[in-house]
């Protein structure tokens, strides 16, 4: 990960991190056109940073909490990403062996879930 992308990417106090590596974002919500970039999966968000054709920055940060699904979709041992569908939108990345991002964002996402279910029982 270059310098400039780590240095918008912040670790909050407390929140650890899961996995991280390289992925694209596909804008449209195909395989094209896309943005290659950096993921970062931590205990509470999936965070993605890169820099478009254009220059511009590019920058999503997704709560675990928001999260209402995750999904394999695409062409299987060919085209596979990974779709997160979210109250606010539905966002696909594309990884060489998307179960490897796949996997660990689903478990952690059912983790926050369940945290927050037993925090909201406990308040009862």
């Amino acid at each position: 990960m270059s310098k400039s992308k780590r240095a918008r990417f912040h670790l909050r106090s407390g929140e650890t991190i899961l996995k991280q590596g390289m992925m694209d974002y596909c804008s449209t919500g195909k395989y094209m056109p896309f943005a290659p970039g950096d993921s970062i999966l931590t205990d509470e968000r999936f965070h993605f940073d890169a820099t478009l054709p254009s220059g511009e920055k590019f920058s999503l940060d997704i709560p675990l909490a928001e999260i209402l699904a995750v999904e394999k979709v695409g062409i299987p041992f060919l085209t596979r990403s990974m779709r997160i569908l979210t109250g606010r939108g539905d966002h696909r990345f594309n990884a060489f062996f998307v179960g490897r991002w796949y996997k660990p964002v689903r478990k952690a996402v059912q983790a926050a879930r369940a945290a927050r279910e037993a925090s909201d029982g406990g308040e009862k």
